[in-house]
């Protein structure tokens, strides 16, 4: 049963179901052709790629997840939050649907959770498309520029900074940029976030977001292991929350690595120019399966 206060014109797509030990975690499979797989950041739901799954679907199969706490996913109180266990449940869900050849589409948060899953299992992950994002930890044990230094867990920086305010002032405090964002679409993020009286503080975005040091350490260590992994970056350069020397720093990680600023794009890029990124996104995976046809098409030498 869909909540009464989801707009369905909105986002009119079949909900479906996975039962984790945490509880119902709620996604969307929509369409048909080459699997994209999109992950929310924090705090969000699989409502922001709405635009994109209304134009991506007609030639793709889309996927996309709420993470347990977020959208229409149980949000249970006893439950870690932690985003090592946020990664787990996109493992089951993964397994759950026996995905192959994906494109994972990750945003802010959603990065870490993605490419966790990129570094298990890099065999089935045939492309990356990154939105501003981030996944390496402010360690003082770790040796960092020091541009980098600030670029840690930025969202959480500031979310906890944010702790005493209402989900209904931080959505607003977080979209302040986005001047045409109507309303009721803000409604859609603040309901999906639960009681919008609720304090931050007691929300599954602010629990745990920053005391992940030690896994985000943890994954960038073994980094390498999806550095060849033909990846797609979306940057919006108005981000107050991920600056630009995270983009620098992504560009010069991956080998095979296209950019494509928007020089009046903000932290939320899938609201603000969803046909645009629908667009590039259809093109990477068009133009990564012509360089993969060419290779298997190549006789093997004995």
């Amino acid at each position: 049963m869909k909540p009464d206060w989801l707009d369905k014109k909105e986002y009119p797509f079949k909900s479906q179901y996975i039962e984790l030990e945490a509880g119902r975690m709620h996604y969307i499979d929509e369409g048909e052709g080459p699997a994209i797989v999109m992950i929310h950041g924090t705090p969000s739901w699989s409502f922001m790629y709405r635009n994109l799954i209304k134009i991506l679907r007609k030639n793709h199969r889309c996927i996309a997840l709420d993470m347990i706490g977020f959208g229409l996913s149980d949000k249970p109180k006893d439950w870690s939050y932690k985003p090592r266990a946020h990664a787990i449940n996109f493992v089951q869900l993964m397994e759950h649907l026996q995905l192959k050849d994906i494109t994972l589409l990750v945003h802010d948060f959603g990065a870490p959770i993605g490419l966790a899953y990129a570094i298990r299992y890099p065999e089935n992950v045939r492309g990356v498309v990154m939105l501003n994002s981030w996944t390496w930890s402010l360690s003082k044990h770790q040796t960092f520029t020091k541009a980098s230094k600030y670029l840690v867990g930025p969202l959480g920086k500031f979310l906890h900074s944010k702790l005493n305010v209402s989900t209904n002032v931080l959505i607003h405090e977080l979209f302040k940029d986005e001047d045409d964002l109507p309303e009721p679409i803000k409604k859609q993020y603040i309901k999906g976030l639960g009681e919008p009286e609720e304090p931050v503080r007691n929300l599954a975005c602010a629990r745990e977001l920053v005391g992940a040091s030690k896994w985000y350490e943890e994954l960038w260590k073994e980094r390498k292991k999806i550095q060849s992994i033909p990846t797609l970056i979306l940057w919006g350069e108005r981000d107050k929350l991920i600056k630009i020397e995270a983009l620098q720093r992504w560009r010069k990680f991956f080998h095979e690595c296209y950019v494509i600023p928007f020089e009046d794009g903000g932290h939320f890029l899938q609201e603000e120019n969803a046909e645009e990124i629908a667009a590039y996104v259809s093109n990477f995976i068009k133009e990564e399966q012509k360089k993969q046809e060419v290779i298997d098409e190549q006789p093997i030498n004995t």
